[in-house]
């Protein structure tokens, strides 16, 4: 069967979906839905013009994770703040900016907090990824994950 467009969704995700409250019945209780309005809500999903314009292959999720980027060469440590995350990649808000190149590989530490019986944990989960797109005006790099296992566990994707 066919994955729900709502599935891959980043407006859906992060509440910008301008028929939220009907797609997210569709997608919380599509059993307690009649089959008009789970097809209604699937054919307004589906022919969503602002899905279609920036339409992604994984769903972005928003998640505040702080992050240190490090390139090799030369070696430099940027602090910064992820944007959304997804399964195969990241945007990130780098606090200051130095010069990144598009392909290049990168070193990431992603630091969030886990609640153990009341009380708070810091994890650090470290990846590889490559640079996929620089926006030096905004201080952000797009970047894909190479290894992305622990990356999706610690996001809770």
């Amino acid at each position: 069967m066919k994955e729900p467009t709502w599935e891959k969704c980043h407006f859906f995700s992060s509440r910008r979906c301008p028929q939220h409250s009907t797609i997210d019945k569709a997608y919380l209780i599509p059993q307690l839905l009649p089959p008009s309005d789970l097809k209604a809500a699937i054919d307004t999903c589906d022919q969503c013009e602002i899905y279609h314009k920036e339409k992604r292959k994984y769903r972005r999720i928003p998640r505040p994770f702080r992050v240190v980027v490090s390139n090799k060469k030369p070696k430099r440590n940027i602090e910064g703040t992820i944007v959304d995350v997804s399964v195969k990649g990241a945007l990130i808000k780098l606090d200051n900016w130095i010069h990144f190149n598009k392909e290049q590989m990168i070193d990431l530490k992603l630091y969030y907090n886990k609640a153990i019986s009341g009380k708070e944990k810091i994890n650090v989960v470290n990846v590889s990824g490559k640079i996929k797109r620089v926006a030096k005006e905004k201080q952000e790099l797009a970047i894909m994950f190479v290894k992305d296992d622990s990356v999706k566990k610690c996001a809770n994707i």
